[in-house]
């Protein structure tokens, strides 16, 4: 798969690109049933909603074949090369399970603040591909964007108070503290003011980014986004892939994140074969 100039030069202009099912329906069954099965297991990449409902389960690909392969496929990749002009590696995965009835909310943010802030990510030469494992909706959580609003910069400019007191040792030898926490849950760390945000969607609207399943959506690290809770009787679940670009990868840290949040395998992925060779169980 190769985008036209006109899908490329879209993305530029408004943050963003919605192509309705890249994916089809035997592959979303295949991935539907594999996430069942991940987000069963209790260990620090679940991350749980306040009312006990799972929000997301991060780094899927480092267990799950299939999930390593989708997140590889030639017609990722190669969108994802096209739209950031340079080879690219993985620096985050993760699934994102709204829930119905139960699935929370997620205020108005810039992924690449965190990126920028707790990862020390150079520029925002970064974007995120998101596949639908459901029909997205007007009821049930659809990803709500500002067109264009990442030619604002990285804004930085509302930094919430967060927890300070760390859980017991975890698995992996982490501790289930807001070191990485307050990018994960529904207390998000880095919003934006909601003036910025009323002056941004005055100017240039909203988005609602619906679809079918199999759809993907990919979003400039800097694209203003948000969603609502899912009070619908519809799931809303996506896998969401992070690529950033060769030439933007991370500083050293003595103290890094996490390598299921920010990945260091700097090296360039080889794209693979675009046929997922997986039955169902």
């Amino acid at each position: 798969m190769e985008l036209t100039q006109e899908q490329v030069l879209a993305y530029r202009q408004d943050g963003y690109l919605l192509l309705p099912k890249l994916f089809n329906q035997h592959e979303i069954r295949l991935m539907m049933v594999e996430m069942r099965e991940i987000i069963k297991e209790d260990c620090p990449r679940r991350i749980m909603e306040k009312n006990g409902a799972i929000r997301s389960f991060f780094a899927p690909d480092f267990t799950s074949q299939l999930f390593h392969e989708v997140s590889r496929l030639h017609r990722l990749v190669k969108s994802a090369r096209q739209l950031l002009g340079s080879d690219v590696y993985i620096h985050q995965t993760k699934l994102n399970t709204k829930h119905a009835m139960v699935g929370d909310w997620w205020d108005w943010h810039q992924d690449y603040t965190f990126w920028k802030q707790d990862d020390g990510m150079p520029a925002p030469e970064v974007l995120t591909a998101m596949i639908y494992l459901n029909d997205v909706n007007e009821f049930n959580g659809p990803l709500l964007l500002v067109p264009g609003s990442h030619v604002a910069g990285t804004l930085d400019d509302k930094e919430n108070p967060v927890l300070t007191s760390d859980g017991p040792a975890g698995w992996f030898g982490y501790q289930r503290s807001t070191t990485y926490m307050s990018a994960l849950t529904a207390d998000l760390k880095y919003t934006i003011k909601p003036e910025s945000i009323a002056r941004w969607i005055d100017k240039n609207g909203i988005f609602s980014a619906k679809g079918p399943a199999g759809t993907v959506l990919f979003f400039h690290g800097n694209v203003f986004h948000a969603s609502s809770n899912n009070l619908s009787p519809w799931d809303r679940h996506t896998f969401l892939i992070t690529y950033n670009s060769v030439d933007n990868a991370l500083p050293e840290s003595t103290n890094p994140r996490p390598e299921f949040i920010a990945q260091r395998d700097f090296r360039p992925i080889q794209a693979l074969n675009d046929t997922l060779k997986f039955d169902l169980k």
